[in-house]
C-alpha cells in the first residue's frame, strides 16, 4: 500500500509494486521481479519509511540485502519496555509512523519469523495504541492521488496484525478481565469461540476511576474510550469559505439553491484532499440530478457522498481560486422552528485545518 509513499518517492513506488506483484504470486524470475531489487538496493535512502517498504519487496523475494535494511530500519526505532516505533522527521504525519510500523512487521515475519517475534510483538504493542475511539487508525499525510488513498494506512495495520497473528504460536486462549469501577463490576470472558467478536461495556456513572484485572492465557486487547464534548474550535486560516442561497421559483415554493465556495489560503497555494460538507436544514432533500451535473462540470469535484442530511463533496485539492458546489434542495417535510444548516471545509488528511459557516434558507413567500 503506498499511502506514505511521498516519504520514499520513486523507490518507494518501486518496493510496493514488486510487494504487490509476490504478494499475488508472481515468479520470481518474472523481468519485472527481478530487476526491481537491483533499484532497491542501489538506493540510499534512510527514511524509515523507505526502508521498511524496500526491505518487505525484498523479504518477500528471499533477498539477502533485507536483513542489512532490517538492521538499518530498527537502529532508529524508538524502543521502551513494551513498544517499538519510528520518530518521523518533522512533516510526516502520524499515520505514515503506522504505515512504516506495519510494513516492519511484514518484513520481519516475512523474513524470519521465529527470530523477530519479540520485536515483531513490541511493534504490534504500539500500533494497537494507536487505535481511535472507533477501532480504526489515523489517516495518513500528503496528496490525494485516488479515491481509495483513505484505505491505505487502514489496509496496512491491519494486513500486518494479521500476519503477525498468523505466524503467532499460543496455546487454547482462555481469558477474563474483571472491570470495577466504583460499585460496577463486568467479566469479559475472551476464548477462541468468541476472539473476533468486539465485546463492549458502558460504565454507568462518570467520572470515576476504573480498575482492571486480567486472569488466564492468550493475547487480547482492552481499549477503554471516553468521548466528550469540546468548545467549537476556532477557525483555520488555511481555507475561505462563503455561503449563499437563494429561493427557486415553481409552484409550491419548495426548492432553494446553495451555494458554497471555497479557497486555500497557505503559501503553498494547494491543499490536501478536501471535503466540503454540506449540512441540510431539517426538512429538505437534495436534487440528486444537480449533484450528478456538477461532477461533470467541474473536474476538481471527484465524488460526492449523501448521508441521510449531509453532502460531502471530495476535491483532489483546493486552490487558492474558489471551488464551488452549487446545487438545489427541495422541501420535503415541513418542519417548525428549523435550525440553521451548517457547511465545513476540511483538509481530508488533516481535519484541524477547517473552518465551517451556519446558513439559513429564504422564506417561502420570497417565491411568490
Amino acid at each position: 500500500m503506498l499511502g506514505g509513499i511521498n516519504s520514499g518517492n520513486e523507490v518507494s513506488l518501486t518496493a510496493y509494486v514488486m510487494a504487490a506483484l509476490l504478494e499475488a504470486e508472481t515468479p520470481k524470475d518474472d523481468p519485472i521481479v527481478s530487476r526491481a531489487p537491483l533499484c532497491l538496493t542501489n538506493d540510499t535512502s534512510t527514511h524509515p519509511y523507505a526502508l521498511a517498504t524496500k526491505a518487505y519487496a525484498l523479504a518477500l523475494a528471499s533477498h539477502p540485502n533485507a536483513t542489512s535494511l532490517l538492521q538499518k530500519l530498527l537502529s532508529q526505532a524508538a524502543v521502551t519496555k513494551n513498544a517499538m516505533y519510528w520518530n518521523l522527521p518533522k512533516g510526516n504525519s502520524r499515520a505514515v509512523s503506522l504505515e512504516t510500523a506495519g510494513y516492519t512487521i511484514l518484513a520481519l515475519m516475512t523474513h524470519d519469523p521465529i527470530t523477530n517475534e519479540e520485536k515483531a510483538r513490541k511493534i504490534v504493542k504500539w500500533i494497537t495504541t494507536q487505535r481511535n475511539g472507533q477501532g480504526g487508525f489515523y489517516s495518513t499525510q500528503g496528496k490525494a492521488t485516488n479515491d481509495l488513498i483513505h484505505l491505505i494506512y487502514i489496509l496496512v495495520a491491519l494486513q500486518a496484525l494479521a500476519t503477525y497473528e498468523g505466524h503467532l504460536h499460543q496455546e487454547t486462549l482462555n481469558v477474563k478481565a474483571v472491570v470495577t469501577a466504583n460499585n460496577f463490576t463486568h467479566t469479559f470472558t475472551i476464548t477462541d469461540n468468541n476472539k473476533l467478536l468486539e465485546q463492549y461495556q458502558s460504565l454507568p456513572t462518570l467520572p470515576t476511576t476504573v480498575s482492571i484485572n486480567m486472569t488466564g492465557q492468550g493475547c487480547v486487547v482492552l481499549q477503554a474510550v471516553q468521548r466528550y464534548n469540546i468548545p467549537e474550535p476556532e477557525p483555520s486560516n488555511a481555507f475561505t469559505l462563503t455561503v449563499n442561497t437563494i429561493t427557486t421559483p415553481d409552484k409550491q415554493c419548495t426548492t432553494k439553491r446553495i451555494t458554497a465556495c471555497a479557497a486555500y489560503r497557505l503559501p503553498d497555494q494547494k491543499s490536501n484532499m478536501a471535503v466540503i460538507e454540506v449540512d441540510l436544514i431539517s426538512g429538505y432533500i437534495p436534487e440528486k440530478q444537480d449533484l450528478k451535473q456538477m461532477l461533470k462540470l467541474d473536474p476538481n469535484i471527484k465524488r460526492y457522498e449523501v448521508d441521510g442530511s449531509k453532502i460531502h463533496f471530495y476535491m483532489d485539492e483546493l486552490l487558492v481560486e474558489d471551488t464551488c458546489v452549487n446545487f438545489r434542495v427541495i422541501r420535503q417535510v415541513d418542519v417548525e422552528d428549523v435550525k440553521p444548516g451548517t457547511v465545513i471545509v476540511y483538509d481530508y488528511y488533516q481535519p484541524e485545518f477547517s473552518i465551517s459557516k451556519r446558513y439559513t434558507l429564504p422564506p417561502p413567500e420570497e417565491c411568490r
